[in-house]
């Protein structure tokens, strides 16, 4: 683990040496992170509050890593003014609390190379290929990536088709590492696999007061295999499709956007990579059929500044995943949440942030879980996405009896309701 840490700061100070030494003109450092300290209301390790089948959680008062990403740019023009970008983001993740169970973990999430201004009367066509960060669309209030794309490949993006639509497509790799979307890592033993996709996206299209974009996909996985301590797990091979919709008004002050998405077999996860469904607990020896898989889902996300004193998110969101099992196959995800903030100053306002969510399994458990935190901040701006932000929070969440034993288990096995607070900063540039 330290070694890790270690190699990660040194080729970190590496690459910022020798950034330092080319023409800074061309050099560009971009990068997030997040991390803090926090406890359980009976003074032990912070544990996060996320219901059972829930893919997110509220995350403001609710974070238990620090998690790092710094992105080193170098860019080129010529007199032709063609720009030639290689890119490389490294990411760094550790738990901040459970002491006796620090997983520290590297990755490299990007390394590509991106080329626009090829061609006189299309100047902004732009070439990739490489491991990227694509066509990545995420809820802030939970940190969930509804849409990503990332992985290795390669293709084109914003080829104007008419005077404003626009067109990008991709084969697609996918990349496997131990991070998720979020830059959580992936808990032991569930599958995470490589798969094949092809992508389009029509995008920039007028309609009413925003722009539509259009996203359709087919992905092919052919089989594959986890070994365990508990014996080999063993995953059939798919094709699949996905549609998905996606509708922007953007206003001043902020924008409100909407997504729509079906998708099957392989496809179904709206991801680059094949991902171990909800409500799924494979059986040694026994192969998982995955072209039996579906999910609808519709998302509305809201970020607004109202005015100098009041910002606030919004999230909706419904889901509807059946993970293709004879039983317990139908799950449903109803999600609500709201972060208002109130801005006493330019650099000192008072967050809420009310996150509901209810899940149903069918033949299993269903319930909610309520979770609400308070966070005196300070930043920049008196602007709801104003960063660097450093807050105190106290967060209180309840949920069902059927849940008892399913959420904050290390700090609250046995319990309906539970308690943290503490301290933390957030930070991107």
């Amino acid at each position: 683990m330290k070694i890790r840490g270690i190699c990660f700061i040194s080729l970190f100070l590496l690459i910022q040496s020798i950034s330092l030494a080319q023409n800074a003109d061309n050099f560009g450092f971009y990068g997030y992170f997040r991390s803090g300290f926090g406890l359980d209301g009976q003074g032990g390790p912070l544990d996060y509050f996320k219901a059972p089948n829930a893919e997110a959680k509220y995350r403001l008062g609710n974070e238990a890593e620090a998690y790092i990403e710094a992105l080193f740019r170098y860019a080129t023009a010529d007199e032709n003014k063609a720009r030639f970008e290689t890119n490389l983001r490294l990411a760094f993740v550790t738990p901040t609390s459970k002491s006796n169970d620090f997983v520290t973990t590297t990755s490299v999430r990007e390394a590509y190379v991106r080329m626009t201004g090829i061609h006189k009367k299309r100047k902004e066509l732009a070439y990739w290929a490489g491991q990227r960060f694509y066509d990545r669309y995420d809820a802030h209030m939970t940190d969930y990536w509804y849409r990503d794309m990332s992985g290795f490949g390669g293709g084109f993006e914003d080829l104007v088709l008419g005077k404003e639509i626009k067109l990008s497509a991709a084969f697609l790799g996918g990349s496997i590492d131990q991070l998720s979307s979020s830059g959580s890592v992936y808990p032991e033993n569930e599958f995470v696999f490589n798969k094949v996709t092809l992508d389009f996206s029509l995008y920039d299209i007028p309609v009413g007061l925003g722009k539509l974009g259009i996203t359709l996909d087919w992905s092919r996985f052919d089989g594959d295999s986890l070994v365990t301590g508990q014996g080999n797990y063993f995953i059939e091979s798919s094709d699949g499709w996905s549609m998905g919709l996606f509708h922007e008004v953007q206003f001043e002050g902020g924008r409100n956007r909407l997504n729509l998405f079906y998708g099957t077999g392989a496809a179904q996860n709206y991801k680059a990579i094949m991902e171990q469904p909800m409500g799924i607990i494979p059986v040694a020896g026994i192969p998982l059929e995955v072209s039996e898989f579906r999910r609808f889902r519709m998302l509305n996300d809201l970020q607004a500044d109202l005015s100098e004193r009041f910002s606030l998110q919004g999230l909706l969101l419904y889901q509807n995943l059946n993970n293709g099992q004879s039983s317990t196959n139908i799950l449903n995800w109803y999600s609500a949440g709201l972060r208002p903030a109130y801005h006493l100053s330019r650099y000192f306002s008072i967050v809420g942030e009310f996150g509901f969510d209810y899940t149903s399994q069918s033949d299993a458990n269903q319930g909610f879980l309520l979770k609400m935190t308070l966070a005196p901040q300070l930043s920049p701006l008196n602007k709801i996405l104003s960063r660097p932000a450093i807050r105190a929070y106290f967060t209180y969440a309840i949920w069902s009896d059927d849940f008892t034993g399913l959420v904050a288990t290390s700090s609250f096995p046995d319990q309906h309701h539970g308690l943290s607070f503490g301290i933390q900063m957030e930070s991107w540039w």
